[in-house]
């Protein structure tokens, strides 16, 4: 379950999916999706769940977007055995203007020590259930290292890692980097644009798995 005000977002975005992503794009997602669901439907019992991990070069804006929109996609379509995670090359923190666009368009997010160097924000989706968003290196023990889907989320990490250790698949989803707007007077409009671009991609790539 997710709340009413992402619910009521996730629809729009759907609504204007096949409009709004180009259709060499979205000829990439149907691919992204198609492994997915051979992923999904060939799990066994010694391996219960499919790992999609996004990864971006610091973790802390677009890799993060990623991973708590497919979280939300999968929970939105019942998708009960796929879990996302989100990595870098290297760790920083999740960007402050990361959380402001995610509470803009309907998270609430909480967090114990937000003067920490590197904060763990709790991000939820509705009432009781979160995501934990903070940032970490592709090789931190909390991401699987074998037999995962990789999905790249910036050029940097992109070009830099061509071959992803352990990764069963990768796949290139490259997104513009809101950065080049934290110096400006309204980063987080760019912050929410981007975030829902990555919504609407993902979105649109659960739902193919049931076409």
């Amino acid at each position: 379950m997710i709340n009413d005000k992402l619910k009521s977002n996730c629809e729009k975005l759907l609504n204007e999916a096949d409009r709004i992503i180009p259709p060499a794009r979205r000829a990439l997602l149907d691919e992204v999706s198609a492994f997915m669901r051979k992923e999904i439907e060939g799990l066994e019992t010694d391996r219960k769940e499919v790992s999609l991990v996004y990864l971006c070069t610091h973790n802390s804006r677009r890799s993060h977007f990623a991973q708590v929109w497919g979280h939300v996609a999968s929970v939105l379509f019942n998708v009960k055995n796929l879990k996302t995670y989100s990595g870098g090359t290297a760790a920083t923190e999740c960007h402050p203007n990361t959380i402001a666009a995610l509470k803009h368009i309907g998270f609430e997010v909480k967090c114990e020590d937000i003067s920490a160097s590197n904060p763990i924000y709790h991000v939820y989706y509705n009432d009781d259930d979160f995501i934990a968003c903070y940032s970490k290196s592709n090789t931190d023990e909390s991401i699987p290292q074998t037999d995962f889907i990789a999905v790249m989320t910036c050029s940097d990490s992109d070009d830099n890692c061509p071959l992803v250790p352990g990764a069963k698949k990768r796949y290139s989803t490259t997104y513009d980097d809101p950065k080049e707007f934290d110096a400006t007077a309204n980063p987080i409009s760019h912050y929410v644009e981007r975030s829902l671009q990555i919504a609407t991609e993902i979105l649109y790539t659960f739902q193919q798995l049931y076409k």
